[in-house]
């Protein structure tokens, strides 16, 4: 029983670290866009490696006005602009548009 616990443990924190491959991706999420796509990377990047933030595509949002991106959807993580260049580290980078 000890060994299938220690098994276990060993395996979630395998996965919680990030992803076994050891690439990575960066995603882009309209946070509240109501029309358009945000962009898509399909690069995959490996840990200590540099990615350059792109721009927002086509995402548009009805009274507001497309001023980046930020790592937390409620703005209070990293905030990035297009051209920016963003270091890949053990994970996959979620990025969500900020809104003015």
């Amino acid at each position: 029983m000890k060994k299938l616990i220690i098994i276990f443990i060993i395996v979630f924190l395998l996965f919680s670290c990030g992803d076994l491959s050891g690439k990575y991706r960066i995603h882009y999420y309209g946070n509240g866009a109501t029309s358009g796509y945000p962009p898509d990377d399909n690069t995959e990047y490996t840990s200590g490696s540099y990615a350059v933030v792109l721009g927002n595509k086509t995402l548009k949002r009805t009274g507001f006005t497309f001023s980046g991106w930020n790592t937390m959807q409620d703005y209070s993580g990293d905030y990035y602009i297009e051209g920016q260049k963003i270091e890949i580290k053990n994970f996959s980078v979620f990025l969500h548009a900020v809104w003015n």
